[in-house]
């Protein structure tokens, strides 16, 4: 469960002025939004006519449609756009801005494809390699020259390869990056298939057979919340024990950790174990850790590449929850900590009153880049920077914890290590009753 933002414009603009807001918004819209914009950052241009609005993959490459909705739909939306003076305007999804500016003319790379250019595998294949050459960010940190990924590939297909042979190629190539947010969904039409060549010979369901484990062997009166989604108990009348295992959004996660706080108010520390957490969404982590904190905090940055250089340069920001619990936390991790879990980490390094325990972090903190191939393959990449407040970044190695335990990197080694350990021990556990001792 990754992080993967579905891009839908949703438009606002906000005048001040002694006309009525609605008028001003409507000639603003109808005046100020028609024509062709370039999102910064994410290879995006959006077309805004009378009727339709439609959006483009964009590189130097190429320029074809994404998707297309009606003018009256994208009027009517939820306000979430702001126009600019400099004649550029922002949307904001969740917390993340997106600018667009203002082009003088139809780009003449955006048309419609031809049949010919969305079965073509060259065709596709030059689309992925400049797509990942001129928005992913990660090639310097993970070791990669992706014009020599180019010249390994481009020689083993032609436009009589097979589909399922050329998905598969593709898909190793941008597996070459060993980034957990770039990869390929399996197309419908090669699931069987695909399943059948990366069948596992042990199919043991070892994260959920870990979770049961851990809480079995430590705690009193567990409490389940959203499917296993957070599951609750003390350890003893000192110890708090939080097992959050995904990060997915949900409406009623700020109510149960209401709950929470009050049950565990009287404890010396608690225990967050987010090392079974393989992530879901930012605002989700950062509303349970706002349970945790008494003030507020710039927490980390963020930033998207655009061309040779970073766009949208944004700092993130905390607020405390009425109801929290501000005393001793100790964090566990692993290498399956990923995504907005990691974020969640990253958050943590401003508070003074946790600490980490386990193994380093992931190492995958950039939110999804959405992508379709001209043939209609999806898929995903990583086009920003996550960095602490002193400008560092985390990316391939992980965060780092306090206190160090050697569990091993890769993550299905680690699912099935942590299981086996439990029959002795939970060695991050009982670090923590040492600690507390």
């Amino acid at each position: 469960m990754l992080k993967k933002t579905i891009f839908i414009i949703i438009i606002s603009i906000t005048i001040i002025s002694c006309k009525s807001l609605k008028i001003e918004q409507q000639q603003l819209t109808k005046k100020d939004l028609s024509g062709y914009w370039q999102q910064q950052g994410e290879g995006e241009i959006i077309e805004i006519n009378d009727s339709l609005v439609i959006s483009y993959y964009s590189s130097n490459f190429n320029c074809y449609p994404n998707w297309k909705i009606s003018r009256e739909y994208f009027n009517s939306q939820t306000p979430t756009i702001t126009l600019n003076a400099d004649k550029s305007f922002t949307n904001k999804e969740r917390f993340t801005i997106h600018t667009y500016l203002k082009l003088k003319n139809r780009p003449e790379l955006c048309t419609e494809l031809t049949e010919n250019q969305k079965n073509n595998n060259t065709y596709n294949f030059e689309t992925l390699w400049n797509t990942f050459n001129e928005q992913y960010v990660f090639f310097k940190e993970r070791n990669i020259d992706w014009n020599i990924i180019k010249s390994k590939y481009q020689s083993k297909f032609n436009d009589k390869t097979e589909p399922f042979e050329f998905y598969l190629l593709l898909e190793k190539m941008v597996l070459e990056l060993k980034d957990d947010h770039s990869d390929f969904e399996i197309p419908d039409e090669f699931e069987e298939e695909w399943h059948k060549l990366n069948k596992k010979i042990d199919t043991t369901d070892y994260k959920t057979l870990a979770q049961d484990k851990i809480l079995n062997k430590y705690l009193k009166n567990v409490k389940t919340y959203n499917d296993g989604q957070l599951n609750y108990g003390l350890i003893n009348n000192k110890i708090g024990y939080i097992q959050l295992n995904n990060m997915e959004e949900s409406d009623d996660l700020h109510t149960i950790t209401d709950s929470i706080i009050s049950e565990i108010k009287n404890t010396k520390v608690c225990i967050i174990d987010l090392r079974l957490n393989n992530g879901g969404d930012d605002l989700m982590a950062l509303d349970f850790l706002s349970h945790f904190i008494n003030k507020p905090y710039n927490i980390y940055t963020k930033k998207r590449r655009y061309k040779d250089s970073f766009v949208d340069n944004q700092t993130i920001k905390i607020e405390p929850a009425k109801k929290r619990y501000t005393k001793q936390i100790y964090v566990l991790t692993s290498s399956y900590t990923v995504s907005a879990a990691e974020t969640a980490i990253l958050a943590t390094l401003n508070f003074p009153n946790f600490k980490k325990i386990g193994s380093n972090t992931n190492g995958a903190f950039s939110d999804i880049l959405n992508k379709s191939l001209p043939n209609g393959w999806n898929y995903w990449l990583s086009n920003e920077i996550y960095e602490d407040m002193n400008g560092q970044h985390y990316e391939v190695n992980g965060i780092s914890p306090d206190y160090y335990i050697d569990y091993p990197r890769e993550k299905e080694q680690f699912l099935k290590s942590l299981y086996y350990e439990l029959d002795k021990e939970d060695r991050a556990i009982k670090k923590v009753i040492e600690l507390i001792k």
